[in-house]
């Protein structure tokens, strides 16, 4: 078994296209984002015979005083996953990385590395529609007021145009943010995504005036739902709702099997606690992505869980020294 970096687009997506890995984050065209925006991207094959058995993408970061990890973001596990992780990593601690980090799509198995549990960056918990469904099909499995929304947002005169703007999103965003108090990317961050074919945006206008937008991701038949912002006005005329449905439908016309509606709250069950329930679906009632999980389980679907994220330490050492330092910085 051998180990190469990938530096050929088209070698890396047939694999993934052969092993129907379907994470946008281990996409080719994503990785080339992450350059443009200035992060150190580094992409590994596993080869035997010849032949490409497993890869991964991940973002290098350097923190300093010798200290560097890689994070690999929803890895997909392939054939002869446990071999190929040992040279793998004997390969990355080689490369003087300290320590490696992995959100992997099912819970890791490796048995020969000490690992530690650690917060996942991207949400454990997601919400999947299945686009092989009819239309009709999709509506009668949503929440009568959600449909209800949808239809008051079309009859209130709400029109939604497929473009590319970020002064438009970037507007909008700033009047999120400024209303939810979240933190958002850089305006660059979003004029770098919107440069690529994979990335798609939808406007949604009242009498000319935009009043939401919602930025997509489309790769191997998933269409993902990744950034979302709406105006301070206009909030009654449930543009959002239509926007959604709107993309739902365009997600069906690029053939699309999937629709993920990246990220809801932990899914609980009645009677589990402090929960609050919508369309048959239960979470923690203070949790903080409850108001968007409210609005998102109300299309119906389906729930996706990934496992806890993990820290393999390559250095015992060095990675003393990097959970200090976050200790003392108050972020752990």
């Amino acid at each position: 078994m051998d180990i190469r970096k990938c530096t050929e687009n088209q070698d890396w997506e047939d694999f993934a296209k052969k092993s129907k890995n379907d994470e946008f984050l281990q996409s080719w065209d994503w990785g080339e984002f992450q350059k443009s925006t200035g992060k150190e991207v580094l992409r590994l094959q596993l080869l035997e015979n010849g032949e490409v058995i497993n890869q991964m993408q991940g973002i290098i970061y350097r923190l300093g005083v010798g200290i560097n990890y890689i994070y690999f973001p929803r890895l997909v596990e392939n054939k002869n996953w446990e071999t190929g992780m040992k040279l793998i990593l004997n390969f990355l601690k080689k490369k003087s990385f300290s320590f490696v980090r992995i959100e992997p799509t099912k819970e890791l198995q490796l048995t020969t590395h000490n690992l530690q549990l650690t917060k996942n960056r991207q949400l454990a918990t997601t919400l999947l529609l299945d686009l092989t469904k009819v239309e009709d099909e999709l509506l009668s499995q949503m929440h009568t007021k959600t449909r209800y929304n949808i239809r008051l947002a079309s009859r209130k005169g709400v029109e939604v145009k497929s473009e590319k703007n970020i002064n438009i999103f970037w507007k909008l965003n700033e009047q999120t943010t400024g209303r939810d108090k979240f933190k958002s990317h850089e305006k660059k961050y979003y004029q770098q995504m919107l440069k690529n074919n994979f990335c798609y945006q939808l406007t949604a206008y009242k009498d000319s005036q935009p009043i939401a937008s919602n930025i997509f991701i489309i790769y191997n038949g998933v269409c993902t739902y990744l950034h979302g912002a709406s105006a301070n006005e206009y909030r009654n005329l449930m543009a959002p709702y239509l926007l959604q449905w709107e993309a739902i439908k365009l997600a069906k016309k690029l053939n699309c099997t999937k629709y993920d509606f990246w990220g809801i709250a932990p899914i609980k069950n009645p009677g589990d606690g402090q929960v609050t329930c919508f369309n048959d679906f239960c979470w923690q009632v203070d949790h903080k992505w409850t108001g968007v999980t409210r609005f998102k389980v109300g299309f119906g679907g389906n729930i996706r869980e990934y496992p806890p994220a993990v820290d393999i330490i390559l250095s015992s050492i060095k990675y003393k020294i990097y959970k200090l330092v976050r200790r003392l910085k108050g972020l752990q």
